[in-house]
């Protein structure tokens, strides 16, 4: 089961989620609505567990790491509401429990440092145009 999971974020959610960021107008409303529709299966599976693969974290859950720090960072830079706490609770709660474990911590890029990274790519594709 792990590996389809794996398999749907790696090939269904990062894409959805990365245009949604990174496109704009029609482009990044289609992206927006497929996103959603992605996050609600992800949701769903998280009925009952603090995990994707239940009381501890896994494959699943350090393969969802995309989720838990870059997109998020991403959605405070470019105002996007896409994961929310009140949308998706149970996302919301899983993204607090990953991000607090300690392994998760101590291995993750510093956000500030991230944050200067997207900004900077931001401002990269903003000025090409």
């Amino acid at each position: 089961m792990a590996l389809f999971w794996t398999r749907f974020l790696e090939e269904n959610c990062f894409p959805a989620m990365k245009q949604a960021s990174w496109s704009t107008g029609e482009e990044q409303e289609k992206a927006k609505e497929e996103a959603t529709e992605l996050l609600k299966i992800l949701e769903g599976t998280l009925s009952g567990k603090k995990f994707f693969g239940g009381d501890s974290f896994g494959i699943v859950d350090i393969v969802a790491n995309f989720i838990a720090h870059w997109f998020i960072i991403l959605q405070e830079i470019t105002g996007l509401e896409l994961l929310t706490q009140q949308k998706f609770p149970k996302l919301g709660q899983w993204l607090d429990d990953y991000l607090s474990c300690s392994i998760i911590k101590e291995n993750l890029p510093p956000k500030d440092k991230l944050t200067a990274n997207f900004h900077a790519r931001i401002q990269a594709a903003t000025t090409s145009k």
